[in-house]
């Protein structure tokens, strides 16, 4: 059964730009190379620029397992703990019952969300 984890963070705001690009790294990181990693969407706070949100979809906790003990996330930590103010912290960590769609929403729309940084 897939395994779904849900992790907030909270970055220093003159480093949005360079944990975003962190995340785009390390999201398309683990889809490739671990196999039992299907899916991970990050997502920006409307209210709040400066707190992120990773959904990772594994194939089961297992897989879960394997990626929280990997050295892919372990870089990731080490490169991003100097811009992280609060986190990473589990939000949610459980079963996925039902999903409708199995894009992220920058695949979906075809924009590339890095211009949001830009304004």
């Amino acid at each position: 059964m897939r395994y779904i984890v849900i992790v907030e963070y909270q970055v220093f705001p003159s480093l949005r730009e360079k944990f975003f690009d962190l995340v785009r790294k390390e999201a398309a990181t683990v889809v490739e190379i671990e196999l039992g990693t299907l899916h991970v969407t990050s997502m920006i706070d409307r209210t709040d620029p400066n707190k992120f949100i990773n959904l990772k979809i594994f194939e089961d906790s297992d897989a879960y397992e394997v990626h929280k003990n990997g050295e892919i996330l372990k870089a990731f930590l080490t490169s991003a703990d100097e811009m992280i103010i609060a986190g990473p912290q589990i939000v949610f960590e459980g079963y996925q019952m039902f999903s409708c769609d199995d894009y992220t929403l920058e695949q979906k729309s075809g924009n590339d969300l890095s211009a949001y940084f830009k304004r």
